[in-house]
């Protein structure tokens, strides 16, 4: 048992093993008619006979000979094939590049590869040569620490004179294996305009990145004056090592000009200091979920008249007689079959928006843009994904598709949630996934929510369905957090994920993963925004978990069992006359305490006479009045729905679900009813 035991963990952390690729080119074709070419790389993995994009490098301006800060991490699996595809391209807009050359190879023939560094020939699309690439490997180890670093420097030598008087100092981070000569580029900060005692921005960088969280490891700072045309000036060089740092967090450095040319001696070209250092423990979002953290999912589903009417075959949102998935389903089930495993209630609030409902409860002329798709206005929660399908599929031919499309009522609702969760201190973390066709209507109010959203539990997946351009929704996804609201307050975190449906729709597993690719980073990039570290994981033993007696529920209080059965048993044999007594105490205590939850109640026999009323009482009792259905023409207006913001219970939300903190107090409803209200926008 232990030897199986051993050789499926061998196998574990076999299948887990990962690594990191860092790329570089030399020789490449100039296709600048400019300058010289701008170069960036995208590599590729088949899957399935298809090719899957799995990584890209930053853009390298004027550079036929770049070496890429940006590398790619995969997963190396040493019994199957892994073929690689890397594209050279070309920049020339956000929209358009050209293929300077591509590669093809596999995992197996980088990692098998001298020193693991493989150089291969990059071809055009006529059949010649245009250049080299190298990629070179390094297996990634496992550390969660993040290095803070300032940097300074002084004295630094001048490179410009008359008018252009200073420099653009920059440095170039590269790790120093012991066993190779071959310096690996790992990180580069910005340029400093026209200065030699420059001041660079906080360096914050994972030390599995800097240095594969060796500290020991030797890591190379090199100097650099910025010039625009690609061809940077070197002026000199250090080295240190976090350890080092970790002893004396600052420190100054002489930087040193080194010389290919041995018969030179190296110049001196100024002082890097260490102004501040410091190594954070980074958590993960499984240490998050060790200690309970919660996963809400909010689901809102697009009914614009764009989607196509469902009944015809062209429409998003058209099933076949079969029962074959619109793509709208397509999309909700990848995703929500694995985020609901994180649902510990497993309830769902489902919306809708961009049409006119008419169900049984939810009956207007009136376009909505935001309401229960289960046609319950007092709770819009369904249970797990078959909960959801079926929602969808009920309601989808009592809607009557409408527009336009407006995001602001269905983040604003989400966002209020939030901040009801956090408010009462609940471990919720929320994460609402909009499906829809096209481009939001409403750009500039989305885009401040989700700014406001920075310091809020919350998530959005955004899921492009169609053909649409979708370039608002690009911009919603903010990866660089450049985004400015309205106010010119820019983003603190990331926490919008856009993905367009059509590039992912035959690969589901592929969908899911690009899907929630950054919601770990972050729910653990909000929790250290707010200060929040992981609450320790319950030291749960085996033996608090037994079987219940005469249905009562699960209690330990300590009983000695019988490890086969997993009961009380009712001749326990003891070896001492002590264990014996304690024993036969503890069954005592039980006894009194299953009498005390559950006290059996004398069975009452009554007279035929006497049963009569009591029956009657307990019909009247029982008496409710019938459901009252609006027809379309008798609906209670919109303008007739008050919005009150229910006074939260002091206790009980931190542990109540989603559904049980926010429903119980109408404050789902109630926003609802407010959202279309407020935001009475016109119909399409």
């Amino acid at each position: 048992m232990m030897y199986n035991s051993q050789i499926e963990q061998s196998q574990f952390s076999e299948a887990i093993q990962k690594l990191e690729l860092f790329i570089s080119c030399r020789q490449l074709d100039d296709l600048d008619t400019v300058s010289v070419s701008d170069p960036y790389v995208i590599m590729y993995q088949k899957n399935n006979n298809y090719w899957t994009k799995i990584g890209q490098t930053e853009l390298i301006w004027n550079n036929l000979n770049p070496n890429f800060a940006t590398s790619i991490q995969l997963e190396y699996h040493f019994e199957v094939q892994q073929h690689l595809k890397m594209e050279v391209h070309h920049y020339i807009s956000p929209t358009q590049s050209k293929i300077i050359g591509i590669a093809e190879t596999t995992v197996a023939e980088i990692a098998g590869s001298k020193d693991q560094i493989f150089m291969g020939d990059l071809v055009n699309i006529s059949g010649k040569k245009s250049g080299k690439i190298i990629v070179k490997a390094d297996q990634v180890k496992q550390c969660n620490d993040e290095i803070i670093l300032t940097l300074s420097g002084q004295s630094l030598p001048e490179t410009r004179f008359w008018f252009w008087h200073g420099t653009c100092p920059f440095l170039r981070f590269y790790r120093l294996r012991k066993d190779d000569n071959n310096p690996v580029l790992v990180y580069e900060t910005e340029f400093a305009k026209d200065t030699t005692s420059p001041l660079w921005k906080q360096i914050s960088c994972k030390a599995q990145k800097l240095c594969n969280g060796d500290y020991q490891m030797p890591i190379k700072v090199e100097l650099w004056d910025y010039r625009s045309s690609g061809k940077h000036n070197y002026l000199g060089e250090t080295t240190f090592c976090v350890e080092e740092l970790k002893e004396h967090s600052t420190q100054n450095k002489i930087l040193k000009k080194e010389f290919k040319n041995k018969m030179k001696k190296n110049e001196s070209s100024g002082v890097l200091s260490f102004n501040k250092f410091q190594l954070r423990t980074r958590y993960t979002f499984l240490d998050y979920c060790a200690g309970g953290q919660q996963l809400n999912l909010i689901v809102a589903i697009d009914f614009t008249a764009s989607n196509g009417n469902p009944n015809d075959p062209k429409s998003l949102h058209y099933m076949t007689q079969n029962g074959a998935p619109s793509q709208y389903l397509q999309a909700i089930i990848s995703v929500v079959e694995i985020l609901i495993n994180y649902d510990h209630d497993k309830k769902v609030p489902v919306y809708g928006f961009g049409c006119k409902p008419r169900m049984n409860l939810i009956n207007t002329n009136q376009t909505l843009h935001l309401f229960p798709l289960n046609d319950n206005p007092e709770d819009p929660e369904v249970y797990g994904l078959d909960g959801i399908v079926q929602c969808y599929r009920t309601s989808l031919h009592r809607l009557s598709f409408d527009g336009p499309t407006y995001l602001h009522p269905i983040l604003r609702n989400a966002m209020d949630m939030a901040q009801q969760c956090k408010n009462q201190g609940s471990e919720n973390y929320l994460i609402l996934m909009i499906l829809t066709d096209g481009q939001t209507n409403d750009m500039q109010a989305s885009i401040d929510d989700i700014i406001a959203s920075s310091n809020l539990p919350l998530s959005v997946i955004i899921i492009g369905i169609g053909d649409a351009n979708f370039k608002n929704m690009s911009i919603l996804d903010n990866d660089d957090k450049s985004m400015v609201d309205s106010k010119g307050n820019k983003a603190v975190r990331d926490l919008v994920q856009f993905v367009p449906f059509n590039e992912f729709k035959n690969d589901p597993a592929l969908l899911s993963k690009e899907v929630l690719a950054e919601l770990p980073d972050q729910l653990v990039e909000y929790m250290e925004l707010m200060g929040i570290p992981p609450k320790p994981p319950k030291n749960i033993q085996a033996n608090q978990y037994q079987i219940p007696i005469n249905n009562a529920p699960q209690q330990n209080i300590g009983l000695p069992q019988n490890p086969q059965y997993n009961v009380y048993p009712q001749n326990q044999q003891f070896q001492t006359d002590q264990e014996s007594q304690q024993y036969h105490s503890q069954q005592q205590i039980y006894q009194q305490y299953q009498q005390q939850q559950y006290p059996q109640q004398p069975q009452q026999f009554m007279a035929p006479q006497q049963y009569a009323p009591q029956q009657q009482q307990y019909s009247q009792q029982q008496t409710y009045p019938p459901q009252q259905i609006y027809p379309p023409q008798q609906y209670p207006s919109q303008q007739n729905f008050q919005y009150q913001q229910q006074q939260a219970p002091q206790t009980g939300m931190a542990t109540k679900t989603l559904g049980q903190g926010l429903a119980q107090q109408g404050f789902l409803k109630g926003f609802v009813q407010q959202a279309n209200q407020q935001f009475n926008y016109p119909s399409q």
